[in-house]
This record gives C-alpha cells, structure tokens and sequence, in this order.
C-alpha cells in the first residue's frame, strides 16, 4: 500500500506511444516489457518521445530485458541498473 501523500501525487494515465506527442514533465515513466513489440525506429521513437518527457534527473524504468544501449537516446541518460533497466536522465551540457 502507497503512503496516502505519495499516492495523491501519483498520476496515472493513458498514453497512446504510437500516435500521441510528449505528455507533460515526469519524474518517473516506467514502461515494462512493451518495447520487445516493436520494431527498432518505433523503439527510438518512443525513447525520443520519453526523453523528452522526463525531466532532467528523472527516471526512465523499462522491462528487465529492454534497454536504451542501441538507441539514438543512450547519450542522454546515465544506466543506474543495467539488470533492471533503471535510468536517469542527464544534466542538459
């Protein structure tokens, strides 16, 4: 059970990856196991697009068997867990 506070701040919501634009200033996206259905440009596609939607210092968790290694965003987040696929978004250069 969510702490009742962390809960409130918590939204959740329903994001078409294909058709829909960046979707606001995350802290966290987490999204398991749904890039092994796609093809390599709608990966970059999507990581692009959560890229853009993450803040800097925010955090991308994608499923344990995906990650960002081959994508045209690696060089904007640091892997905090490569077993996990846990990543941080980097400071803006």
């Amino acid at each position: 059970m969510f702490n009742e506070e962390l809960r409130n701040s918590i939204t959740f919501a329903y994001h078409n990856l294909v058709k829909d634009g960046v979707f606001g200033e995350m802290n966290l996206i987490i999204c398991r196991n749904g890039f092994i259905y796609f093809h390599k440009e709608l990966q970059n596609h999507v990581l692009n697009l959560f890229n853009e939607s993450t803040i800097t210092k925010g955090f991308l968790c994608l499923g344990n068997k995906e990650n960002i290694r081959f994508s045209m965003v690696k060089d904007r987040f640091i892997t905090l867990s490569e077993s996990h696929s846990i990543h941080r978004k980097k400071i803006k250069s």
